[in-house]
């Protein structure tokens, strides 16, 4: 169960960091701060996202080479590189170059799940694998509801100085990311120990991760699942960068009403993933993994039927 909190909590804190910056987007416009243009934010938008789907595939392979619960340390400490600098940023180029390494730190989702897998048995992994998950993804709409009080709070501590007041909110994330690494630390990487003792011991075998990493991109099964998860994650990605400088824009709420209506979409995955977690493990045990394949299918159905609806 460590494991297991430390791999919800370590995500959660990279969905925080990651979306820190959209319910402060209309503070950011502001010629009193960065004075960041519409296009500039959206350019900040798809650098946090498109990094990290880079860097999902390559932290698939540090996992298999150094173990999940190290990695998952390491891209926690690496989005620093982009914490610290977000207090000292002056132009779009900065602004831009930070959100870009932050949303590095989605990559802690493969981290998140491969440790999960290794740790639970087969007929509740699955539900395992959706908490943590869902109570990561919770991250985004948590930041979406707490970032505009959060300013609200230095707003009144430094006399409603917003230049310094935005910057300071990023104390919170960049806290987050040091107590998830020290707390990814505490655990262990397999139920029967940690790799280097496991493999010194001859128990377990070195990974090869040139060897999965083939097999993964010949499978394609894998490729399927691929586009199922851009279709539904890339929703989740767009509507919680997007969708508080929405309400904002177009609807004439204030920033912290506007981060909290955004928050909902996020807040959904409070039980949302658990219960396809849920559903996936109650369908494998009386049809096996096509009975996880169909609740899959009737999942994305009705996301689809309401996207069309919204």
């Amino acid at each position: 169960m460590r494991a297991f909190h430390a791999s919800w909590f370590g995500f959660f804190s990279t969905f925080f960091s990651t979306f820190a910056a959209a319910p402060l987007a209309p503070i950011l416009r502001k010629k009193s701060t960065l004075g960041l243009t519409r296009k500039e934010l959206q350019y900040g938008n798809i650098a946090s996202v498109t990094a990290n789907i880079i860097c999902r595939f390559l932290m698939g392979i540090v996992c298999d080479k150094m173990g999940a619960r190290k990695a998952l340390a390491f891209i926690l400490l690496f989005c620093l590189l982009g914490l610290i600098p977000m207090f000292f940023v002056t132009n779009a180029a900065g602004f831009i170059s930070c959100r870009a390494v932050i949303g590095v730190g989605l990559a802690s989702f493969v981290a998140c799940q491969v440790w999960c897998t290794q740790q639970f048995a087969q007929k509740i992994v699955g539900t395992a694998n959706a908490t943590t998950g869902g109570w990561g993804n919770l991250g985004g709409g948590m930041t979406n509801l707490l970032m505009p009080y959060i300013f609200i709070g230095f707003m009144s501590a430094t006399g409603d100085d917003e230049d310094r007041s935005w910057r300071l909110c990023y104390i919170v994330p960049l806290a987050l990311h040091i107590i998830g690494a020290a707390f990814a630390m505490t655990g262990r990487d397999l139920p029967d120990g940690n790799f280097a003792e496991l493999e010194l011991s001859g128990a377990k075998q070195k990974s090869d991760a040139g060897v999965v990493a083939k097999f993964g991109a010949s499978n394609i099964n894998a490729w399927i699942l691929t586009i199922v998860y851009a279709m539904s994650f890339g929703v989740e990605l767009t509507m919680t960068n997007v969708a508080s400088q929405y309400f904002y824009e177009y609807h004439g709420t204030t920033t912290a009403l506007s981060g909290t209506i955004a928050s909902v979409f996020g807040l959904m995955n409070l039980f949302a993933r658990s219960l396809g977690g849920i559903t996936s493990d109650l369908a494998n045990k009386s049809f096996g993994m096509r009975g996880r394949l169909w609740a899959l299918w009737i999942f994305q159905s009705i996301q689809g039927v309401f996207c069309l609806v919204l």
